[in-house]
């Protein structure tokens, strides 16, 4: 009933020489992306209980414009995305690139730099839950942007450091225009701010609106 290719992530019973059917699901989310059609309106259904560790610069690359990666699951049964190196991120290198319901643990080591790496326009995350900071490591940002992340919408988040060592949740950098930050919930013991715009980064057009931040 989907116009567009439907790929099935599962780490517990996936392998990624499988077909990324719901019996036979890939392992990784990142294989899987490399398996969709640009611009094709591709969806990667991800189950629950996914667990997926992002160890280097790139270790999910989102290069595939038009892909939705959606997880099933509620609370901790949601998939999880951990984060093992101080480099380690996922970057967003194409436009029209949503995250939908995933958590994403960046606690796995010590001052974790940039989590998200957003390079492309019209990315999207919604509904998902993020814990940057805990009694063993602290990331020091989770997304941050480039020029390029021209209308990025973050909605209905939730993101915790509970404890001191991150600078902020969302780094506004380079001059993207139309960035939208709506309905999240964002706390903790930010060094900046929940949400900052660092000195000579410019955005344009930025709404930021209806959010908790302490």
């Amino acid at each position: 009933a989907y116009p567009g290719n439907v790929y099935w992530v599962d780490s517990v019973a996936g392998s990624d020489g499988n077909k990324g059917t719901f019996d036979r699901p890939f392992a990784t989310i990142d294989y899987a992306i490399g398996r969709c059609t640009a611009s094709n309106g591709d969806i990667i259904m991800v189950k629950p209980g996914h667990t997926e560790t992002v160890a280097a610069a790139g270790g999910i690359d989102a290069n595939v414009a038009g892909v939705a990666i959606v997880g099933l699951g509620a609370g901790r049964d949601r998939p999880t995305i951990n984060f093992t190196a101080t480099a380690s991120d996922i970057d967003i290198d194409a436009a029209n690139i949503t995250f939908k319901n995933i958590f994403f643990d960046v606690t796995g080591i010590d001052a974790v730099v940039g989590a998200l790496d957003v390079n492309a326009a019209d990315f999207t995350l919604e509904d998902c839950e993020v814990l940057m900071a805990d009694g063993a490591g602290q990331a020091t940002e989770f997304i941050v942007t480039a020029t390029a992340a021209d209308r990025m919408a973050v909605l209905n988040n939730v993101i915790r450091a509970p404890n001191a060592g991150a600078n902020n949740a969302i780094s506004i950098e380079g001059t993207p225009d139309g960035i939208e930050i709506t309905g999240n919930r964002i706390y903790g013991d930010f060094a900046d701010a929940c949400i900052h715009n660092p000195t000579g980064n410019v955005a344009t057009n930025l709404v930021i609106n209806g959010n908790y931040l302490q």
